[in-house]
């Protein structure tokens, strides 16, 4: 049973590298986007700096959180730039290789459905990882933010979320599957965790409606990670917003994936894998 395990896991390391390889080599071929993404982060950092001058210091900021604004910024920056690549990956890639007219090759290999959703977003987040790091390097290098608190229970919280958004992802994925345009999850979740997760400013400050910031899994990702590298809070002062992904997760990742191959098998039989 071991033996076979680690042949399922060899199996499914070489195909994901397959993905990622061949996502590099066109990553690689466009040099003057990467460096014009790592320039806008860079200057994006910059003006939130001189824009946190102006607030920094207040005294009717009661959030700990939020007594730097620059370090509530550049963290809720580099956090949304993951979260959404968990929730678009997928999606978009199947975009891709429907315009291409390649989706219809690959769904014909010997490829299960989990495999090709992580084979198939892997590149974007090597990516992610890289640019949101970024966030965070030159808010340190530059302007000298610290954060403190434990980095492997940020880390937790980042991936328990970033799995939450990319089981929405798959959902997405699937309407582009089948209805190729018109995506729901696309227009509710791209604006609305920028707007309503507490990115720019607290979620105290919505009012009445604080109730859209409660049902979305970014919230509770972004403040438990501001709570632990801003605030330094431990695990058990941080066990609430950590449950409610873990909830998040045990019910929408078996549903997505559900939902993702009922969609191909639909595509298949109606024959409209090539059709964008």
């Amino acid at each position: 049973m071991f033996s076979k395990a680690m042949t399922n896991l060899l199996i499914l390391l070489r195909r994901v590298r397959a993905f990622v390889a061949r996502d590099f080599r066109l990553a690689i071929s466009y040099r003057m986007e990467f460096s014009l993404r790592i320039l806008s982060v860079l200057l994006v950092v910059t003006t939130l700096f001189f824009i946190a001058k102006i607030f920094g210091g207040r005294s009717d900021v009661a959030l700990a959180a939020w007594h730097d604004p620059l370090a509530a910024w550049i963290t809720g920056l580099a956090v949304l730039n993951y979260f959404m690549t968990g929730f678009s990956s997928l999606a978009n890639a199947v975009r891709v290789e429907q315009a291409q007219g390649t989706l219809e090759s690959v769904l014909m290999t010997p490829i299960d459905i989990p495999t090709l959703v992580i084979a198939s977003s892997a590149w974007d987040f090597v990516q992610a990882t890289f640019f949101s790091f970024l966030y965070l390097f030159f808010g340190w290098i530059l302007f000298d933010v610290h954060f403190r608190g434990s980095f492997p229970l940020a880390a937790l919280f980042l991936i328990l979320t970033t799995l939450v958004l990319a089981s929405l992802g798959i959902l997405s994925a699937s309407f582009a599957m089948v209805f190729k345009r018109g995506d729901p999850f696309g227009v509710l979740l791209g604006t609305g965790s920028a707007l309503f997760s507490g990115v720019f400013f607290p979620t105290e400050f919505l009012g009445e409606f604080r109730g859209i910031s409660r049902a979305l899994p970014p919230t509770y990702g972004l403040a438990g990670i501001r709570q632990v590298l801003i605030e330094g809070k431990g695990l058990n002062e941080v066990k609430e917003p950590l449950l409610t992904l873990a909830v998040f997760l045990a019910v929408l990742l078996p549903f997505s994936l559900w939902v993702f191959g009922r969609a191909i098998r639909r595509a298949k039989r109606e024959g409209s894998l090539v059709q964008y």
